[in-house]
């Protein structure tokens, strides 16, 4: 089961990137979304992202592997926005994710909302956030002919 989640920095970003490619990297084949895709940033460009202002990224571990990741955006007024999450493909389907995010979100118990976008056909992924209290806001944003974007929010009682 999974261990922990640990804040990281961009000194680790070639980890985060070598993460994030092979996680996404299924997507992208499948999805053909090349200008969107998390598998297509270089090292540099993930190493920015996780340094950003108002983020805060976190590694996922499993028996002391590094399994996971994902970036966490403060917006304004308390709204954290949950960004690339990913987990390993030989990893996924073992609660990493869920438990992962359920941590996270412990971290900031502060939060009025949570936002946060995933792919419409990926039904795993849907089930996944609405189990942890998310529910489906906006219209659909078409990416290409094979992929659409459905926008997500928790709204947290205080």
């Amino acid at each position: 089961m999974y261990d922990k989640g640990k804040k990281i920095s961009g000194d680790v970003a070639e980890i985060i990137y070598n993460i994030q490619r092979k996680s996404f990297e299924p997507l992208l084949n499948k999805y053909h979304d090349y200008d969107v895709s998390p598998a297509m940033e270089g090292i540099e460009k993930v190493r920015e992202k996780i340094d950003r202002k108002n983020t805060t990224a976190y590694i996922f571990q499993l028996n002391d592997i590094n399994v996971g990741c994902v970036r966490v955006m403060e917006l304004e007024d308390m709204t954290y926005k949950i960004s690339a999450l990913c987990v390993l493909p030989e990893y996924q389907n073992k609660g990493i994710a869920q438990e992962a995010l359920k941590q996270i979100e412990g971290y900031y118990y502060n939060a009025h909302k949570w936002i946060l976008d995933t792919i419409f056909q990926e039904k795993g992924n849907c089930h996944l956030y609405e189990k942890l209290g998310y529910v489906k806001v906006g219209q659909l944003k078409q990416i290409n002919e094979r992929m659409t974007l459905i926008n997500y929010e928790k709204v947290c009682k205080i």
